[in-house]
């Protein structure tokens, strides 16, 4: 029986992890503000669809490049320069009204962003021990999350209240005082040992690992199912299927309100749930507690295609979010684990570039391709793929079933 042993993560995780979560909110207020107002840029709104996309985009170029970038100069000197170059994007969002201006901002914010995520989830590995592996990334994801929910949620307020300009103030504030913060907790050894300090694996030979290969598509489809096409379509089927109002309580309240509210629960949950998946995977085994839960996505998923009431689809859904999130910390956890120390930086990178195409394509699969009438077969397709997922999974070798603390009391297998 695993034991229930919760070590804290350390200091050097958290304030790398706020960071991040404070370099985040400029971007997490964009997809408040710009579609809503604007003229506040000068842009129309087909431009406002292309700023808020492209730094998704060049995230598939970026994500390797960061890890060589890190495997070259260390963790320290790339993290700072992308969380200096972060507050030079939000004075460009402050400013600037023209939309090439705005375009090479948000194409830098996807450089930075590669660079801190690969940054702090290095930082996460390089402070674990083992049995807290899975618990320590998920934790530094949690964390990080915070400033995409804080900078939709107070971003959106203040700049009502003080203005854009003065919001953008105050978070590029926050984004400096915390870096300052996470400076003074650096300790030496990062200063002077790079990331990966020998010759690294090449990305090909990455790509052709099989165990490797499997985690990495099964990282595309969570990104393409619950980052693209359930968050990105809910919205979309709810009003096929409700309405434009909907009864809740004996209150009627728009469909955008309640989507926003399904989409708010999925958002607490990467906070408050996401390190208990994680935690999960330490304790019982990075496979098993994954190939559970991913059973359970896939049943919640398939129960979105049927005809379901308002209610039964509200617990359906937050149902759906609750697995995703425990799936997409588990995978983080086994990726984690399987990561070799010189070849980390390029492995999680790999990693995070599969992730961020799935989620961009399911969006537009969802939206662009095929009719509302037909996303309950999108859903029912999307959970018939993640039982193969959950049944091919057992396959990875012996010692990848254990956890930790297994593999401590009883030796690694001889196989």
């Amino acid at each position: 029986m695993p034991k229930f042993a919760l070590d804290i993560p350390s200091s050097q995780i958290f304030f790398c992890s706020l960071a991040v979560a404070a370099a985040l909110l400029g971007d997490a207020i964009l997809y408040v503000v710009m579609p809503s107002q604007p003229e506040l840029w000068g842009i129309t709104i087909v431009q406002v669809g292309i700023l808020l996309s492209a730094n998704r985009i060049i995230r598939l170029l970026t994500n390797p490049l960061s890890s060589e970038i890190m495997r070259k100069y260390g963790v320290v000197k790339p993290f700072m320069g992308a969380m200096c170059s972060s507050v030079i994007v939000l004075v460009i969002y402050a400013y600037s009204k023209n939309f090439f201006v705005l375009l090479l901002g948000r194409l830098a914010w996807g450089a930075c962003w590669s660079l801190l995520r690969l940054g702090a989830q290095w930082t996460a590995l390089e402070e674990s021990k083992g049995q807290n592996l899975g618990f320590n990334l998920s934790y530094n994801a949690s964390v990080i999350r915070i400033g995409a929910i804080g900078g939709a949620l107070f971003g959106g307020i203040l700049s009502d209240v003080i203005g854009l300009r003065n919001t953008l103030l105050i978070f590029g504030i926050a984004t400096v005082l915390s870096l300052m913060a996470w400076i003074r907790q650096i300790p030496e050894s990062y200063k002077v040992k790079p990331a990966a300090a020998q010759s690294s694996r090449q990305y090909s030979t990455i790509l052709r690992n099989p165990r490797l290969l499997l985690v990495n598509m099964c990282s595309l489809l969570t990104g393409l199912i619950w980052s693209g096409a359930v968050s990105g379509t809910i919205g979309h089927y709810l009003r096929y299927r409700f309405g434009l109002e909907i009864e809740v309580l004996t209150v009627v309240v728009g469909i955008s309100t309640f989507t926003g509210i399904m989409l708010g629960v999925r958002s607490l949950a990467e906070v408050f749930i996401g390190p208990a998946g994680g935690y999960l995977s330490d304790q019982y085994g990075r496979v098993k507690a994954l190939v559970i839960t991913m059973v359970f996505a896939a049943g919640s998923i398939m129960l979105l295609s049927l005809n379901l009431g308002l209610l039964a689809s509200a617990v359906v859904l937050i149902v759906t979010f609750v697995s995703g999130v425990l799936v997409t910390m588990q995978l983080l956890a086994l990726v984690g684990e399987m990561a070799e120390d010189m070849s980390r930086t390029e492995t999680l990178s790999v990693y995070s570039t599969f992730q961020d195409f799935g989620s961009a394509l399911g969006p537009f699969i969802g939206l662009s391709l095929i009719e509302a009438s037909q996303l309950p077969e999108l859903y029912r397709t999307g959970g018939f793929i993640l039982l193969f997922f959950a049944a091919v999974f057992p396959l990875i070798s012996k010692k990848q079933h254990l956890s930790y603390r297994q593999l401590n009391d009883h030796g690694p297998s001889s196989e």
